[in-house]
């Protein structure tokens, strides 16, 4: 039981932690997409000055055909500039396409301008002559590809009165009821292929919570928004439908994340129409983000103004009463905490009064105990100052002292083991005299025999033959190695330190040293000079200045540093 309920605590402990980073990474994608926004909407003058210079180019570039059928395709593609910027221009070119396909005898294009008219009218807020309009379009006249448009433009023109009408007389569920109608016999005409396909069924699935066909046109939209750069009024109007599905669903983060998309694409393509950007206010003001709300809100009606939409108006300046009375509110608020913060002000002066005259009282006060301290310091200080120079003398006695005893210690270990080397190298020596007077002796001895009986080609032959020397030689080397090795015992293995791990001396089985290590064994003995190390070993000098150089080629120090270690390698046993 126990081991269960610990179980169900760490995974709701898991859950909530899981839940505040999912929470965080929203927050941060929002704030970033805020930020976005702000950016876009600081430079709308730039986006707007783009727009006009584009405008400019396209009648500049290409002048007004005389063909009508030219003239017809000329209107349009300043039509398209103009239908969400400014109406006015976008009419002038509505009206002058609709005359033209009159004079054409085309009443398929004839009645598809009179419905950009319509679209134009509802536009501005002019739902009543929007209608009219609308009822002397033939709708069996247009072509197949823009009778889908027909419903699109009814649809519009009902979504305006339900939003003018409010719940005035009951007339909002009537409209809405009207948008459902045509809704549905639009559906036959969707071609996949529009740029509103998606659009206009998340609007017919938005309230069909469930629903297979509105979870895959959610994901559809999702997919597109996503991967779009957020600059053509296609993108505007997709993230639109997005966020409306999600408000449906009661995602409001996802709604506001798509609100702001909409409104991105909106303002780079100076849409003037901007819905996105008015209910985006809506939902700042229930958050209490007022500061931001009125900004945005305020953008809104200046683009309404501009375009002109009267209907957005309407609802902008009711939205813009509700901000201007939140504002109210926050500066009472304000205006009530300045007064309270200026009653506590006053409180604070009249005791910081009081509290800087007793400080002023415990200041002469510590003034006067200052002066009497700082003359007590200034016969300290004398006294230190005395001692100070004292010590100083001392510690550069002890410094003298030390590095006498330093000199000291360095001169009797240099005694130490030159005494060492000499008793030892003197007992060689002798040993060796010894021996070699002996064996001259016996050298003497036996060419004496040899000459008493007459035996000179014996003496001749003795005489030539050099295996002696080279095993008298030979018994030398060993001596001298032998009795080095006994004084620095640790010589070879600190000279190979001195060398690259690969070019370290590895001495044959029975040797004790080589001609390589007998070199610097000289030179540790103090004997540095080559020619002298030649005729020591009985070697030319050429030799050994071979093998000085070899060895320097092997170092892994400097060859100045190389030439002060060889002198210290080695330890005199205890």
């Amino acid at each position: 039981m126990a081991c269960a309920f610990r179980y169900i605590l760490i995974l709701l402990a898991v859950s909530l932690m899981t839940g505040t980073s999912i929470c965080s990474a929203q927050s941060a994608e929002l704030g970033r997409l805020y930020a976005r926004l702000d950016s876009v909407i600081a430079g709308g003058q730039e986006y707007a000055a783009v727009k006009e210079r584009k405008i400019s180019e396209l009648r500049n570039r290409t002048q007004p055909p005389s063909r009508l059928e030219e003239r017809l395709w000329f209107n349009k593609m300043l039509y398209d500039e103009y239908v969400v910027y400014k109406a006015d221009s976008a009419m002038a070119y509505a009206n002058a396409n609709v005359s033209i396909a009159e004079s054409l005898g085309r009443e398929d294009i004839f009645q598809e301008w009179k419905l950009n008219k319509v679209y134009l009218l509802t536009a501005q807020g002019l739902m009543n002559e929007a209608e009219k309009e609308l009822r002397t379009v033939d709708f069996s006249l247009l072509g197949e590809d823009v009778k889908f448009k027909y419903f699109d433009t009814e649809i519009y023109l009902y979504s305006h009165f339900a939003q003018f009408s409010g719940d005035r007389a009951g007339m909002t569920g009537y409209y809405h009821e009207k948008e459902d109608s045509l809704m549905r016999a639009a559906e036959k005409y969707a071609d996949p292929a529009l740029p509103e396909y998606c659009s206009f069924y998340a609007s017919l699935y938005r309230d069909s919570l469930g629903s297979d066909e509105r979870e895959r046109v959610k994901c559809r939209l999702k997919e597109i928004v996503d991967s779009s750069s957020l600059s053509t009024r296609a993108d505007a109007i997709n993230a639109y439908s997005l966020a409306s599905l999600y408000r449906a669903d009661g995602d409001e983060t996802e709604c506001v994340k798509y609100l702001i998309c909409s409104a991105i694409a909106d303002v780079k393509v100076c849409n003037r129409d901007i819905a996105s950007l008015e209910e985006l206010s809506h939902i700042l003001y229930s958050h209490g983000d007022i500061d931001r709300g009125y900004k945005y809100i305020s953008y809104c009606l200046e683009a309404a103004l501009q375009y002109p939409n009267r209907v957005r108006m309407v609802n902008i300046s009711a939205v813009m009463d509700k901000f201007q009375q939140a504002y109210s509110e926050k500066v009472r608020i304000q205006n009530e905490r300045l007064r309270r913060s200026f009653h506590t002000t006053g409180i604070l002066s009249v005791i910081l009064a009081i509290s800087v005259l007793m400080i002023c009282f415990q200041f002469s006060r510590l003034l006067r105990s200052r002066k009497k301290l700082a003359e007590g310091n200034k016969s300290l200080n004398v006294h230190i100052k005395e001692l100070s120079e004292t010590q100083d003398m001392l510690a550069k006695l002890n410094d003298e002292l030390n590095e006498m005893n330093e000199r000291l210690k360095t001169n009797n270990s240099q005694l130490f083991e030159a005494n060492y080397v000499k008793e030892k190298y003197i007992g060689y020596v002798f040993s060796i005299c010894s021996s070699y007077i002996t064996k001259l002796e016996e050298y003497r001895k036996n060419i004496w025999r040899s000459l008493v009986v007459g035996r000179v080609d014996d003496i001749r032959k003795t005489v030539s033959d050099t295996s002696m020397t080279q095993v008298e030689l030979k018994e030398f080397y060993r001596s001298f190695d032998a009795v080095f090795l006994q004084i620095y015992p640790d010589f070879v293995d600190d000279f190979n330190s001195l060398l690259v791990p690969d070019e370290r001396i590895v001495l044959k089985k029975g040797e004790l040293l080589n001609t390589e290590l007998r070199i610097y064994a000289l030179v540790r003995l103090g004997i540095n000079d080559s020619v002298k190390i030649a005729e020591f070993l009985h070697c030319s000098p050429q030799t050994v200045y071979n093998n000085r150089q070899k060895t320097r080629n092997k170092l892994v120090i400097s060859k100045e540093e190389f030439e002060k270690k060889v002198r210290t390698l080695g330890k005199i046993p205890e």
